[in-house]
């Protein structure tokens, strides 16, 4: 560690905020001058007693990951079964498809699988969205990102031939 090289960074969804206490910290130490805010933003805060929270978050995400895999046993896809503004995952052709039908009608397909770290997503009655359980990423019913921390769309896929055609 250098003594007079200052990295501010990990901003997240908080840039406004967090820079300007960083900038202030920052002059400060160039300064000399004690921040009460110092100790809170030290990157070398950490404490061995907090790994036990770190271990049982990442814990269940990992438990959440297997058992989507193992226990989850989708539906065949039936047009019926989708009501407006529901969705879900359904067995299509042997892969797992999420489904959505929107407040209009219209079908939306996409691979249910999160693109951050591969956790399987579920349809957010409520929001009308696909929320990932492990870290909080959401995507709109075409798969597109709402919410990181993934930062690609969920992959879209057809049911071109699958579905009957409304009369």
């Amino acid at each position: 560690m250098h003594k007079n090289i200052f990295i501010i960074t990990g901003f997240n969804g908080w840039g406004m905020t967090h820079s300007m206490v960083a900038a202030t910290i920052v002059t400060d130490a160039v300064l000399g001058r004690r921040n009460d805010w110092s100790e809170l933003y030290n990157p070398f805060r950490f404490k061995p007693s907090s790994a036990y929270t770190f271990f049982e978050q990442n814990f269940q995400v990992a438990k959440t990951f297997v058992k989507d895999r193992i226990t989850s046993k989708p539906e065949r896809l039936e047009k019926s079964r989708i009501a407006l503004g529901q969705g879900g995952i359904f067995a299509v052709d042997h892969d797992k498809v999420g489904v959505s039908r929107d407040r209009d009608g219209n079908i939306h397909a996409v691979s249910p699988i999160c693109t951050h770290l591969g956790c399987v997503v579920s349809w957010n009655n409520a929001e009308q969205s696909w929320d990932c359980p492990c870290h909080g990423s959401r995507f709109d019913a075409d798969g597109q990102v709402i919410h990181s921390p993934a930062k690609i769309d969920l992959e879209k896929k057809s049911l071109k031939g699958i579905l009957p055609e409304e009369d």
